[in-house]
């Protein structure tokens, strides 16, 4: 199945026009995770906020079918 990463921010959206190729919803969410963290470095090297950054996953139909939020992919103890 294809899945589709839209990034949404208090800056705006970025679609994901071009989506993966994956086996399931479980193994999408974990790819949204790894690229989250990825990011939230970025971000807050350049003193960027991370709260409500997230990606929504979405299925060929544009069904939202999971939410991963960047502040949950980060541990703090």
């Amino acid at each position: 199945m294809r899945y589709f990463f839209h990034m949404r921010s208090h800056d705006g959206d970025e679609p994901d026009n071009d989506g993966l190729e994956l086996a399931s919803i479980e193994i999408a969410r974990r790819e949204a995770e790894k690229s989250a963290r990825e990011m939230v470095a970025e971000l807050v090297t350049r003193q960027e906020r991370i709260d409500g950054t997230r990606f929504e996953i979405a299925d060929d139909q544009g069904r939202v079918l999971a939410t991963v939020q960047f502040k949950d992919v980060i541990k703090l103890a």
